[in-house]
């Protein structure tokens, strides 16, 4: 009897443990909005024992990158402040305001980014207890990558700006010509409804235009690459987004604003 009682137990086991994992994948197909509140009841339980060995983990790939991307860095920031400064200089010319937040910006770090949906979200190690709010935009390298969505007592979820389901009106600096930015979920940019007969050329900048206290105008997006197609008077205007949308290790929130009610 005892050695039956020891054949059945694991395959009693694995029986309970197929029916529960069915019930859970069940629970999450019929009622999609369980999945986020799953995975954020996981975080909160899991928050303090896994802080450590993230930390341990960013500390050696800042390192890893430092070394390795150092060259490539410098050249960028050269490249950047050359760019910055005739930016700013064609922008006083035309009597362009530039922005500078007053409020600050909160840090956070990349905690989660789930591979299936890499160009739509995001979650951060900072949330309501550090001032994050719902609706705050996201930057990274000073350039627009966001905009919070959800926010917890100690994390946050951000909605990327490639996000099939992202809009927000943006600006072209030099011609002040305003329009919307949209991704695709695919790591691209467009700007929409723009006249066709508008003649934008490359490497124009796109920064944001007024979208409330949560999002200040005059943030960086990026640069036109581009021109796709017309339609019904409108043209689509490819756009290369400013930040490393690959390499988001450390982000900035925008703390400005009242709390979105």
């Amino acid at each position: 009897m005892n050695i039956l009682d020891r054949e059945l137990k694991p395959w009693l086991h694995g029986v309970v443990s197929v029916l529960l994992g069915f019930c859970v994948l069940w629970s999450m197909i019929t009622f999609p909005e369980l999945h986020f509140t799953f995975v954020d009841g996981v975080n909160s339980i899991l928050y303090y024992p896994e802080k450590p060995a993230i930390e341990l983990r960013n500390i050696l790939k800042y390192s890893s990158n430092w070394v390795l991307e150092r060259a490539s860095l410098q050249e960028r920031v050269t490249e950047l402040e050359h760019t910055n400064r005739a930016l700013s200089e064609e922008m006083q010319r035309s009597g362009i305001k530039i922005f500078v937040p007053k409020e600050g910006n909160v840090a956070a770090k990349v905690m989660l980014r789930y591979p299936d949906d890499w160009w739509h979200e995001f979650r951060i190690d900072k949330g309501r207890k550090d001032g994050i709010k719902e609706g705050a935009a996201v930057t990274s390298e000073g350039f627009l990558i966001g905009r919070v969505v959800r926010a917890g007592q100690n994390y946050a979820w951000v909605q990327m700006i490639t996000s099939s389901s992202f809009l927000i009106a943006a600006a072209v600096d030099e011609t002040r010509d305003l329009g919307v930015i949209n991704g695709d979920d695919k790591g691209n940019l467009t700007l929409l409804y723009i006249p066709e007969e508008r003649r934008l050329k490359n490497g124009m900048g796109i920064s944001t235009s007024l979208m409330g206290k949560h999002v200040p105008p005059g943030i960086p997006i990026g640069r036109i690459i581009g021109v796709k197609e017309s339609k019904d008077g409108f043209q689509s205007i490819r756009i290369q987004a400013g930040a490393h949308l690959t390499q988001l290790y450390s982000v900035e929130v925008y703390s400005g604003g009242d709390n979105i009610k």
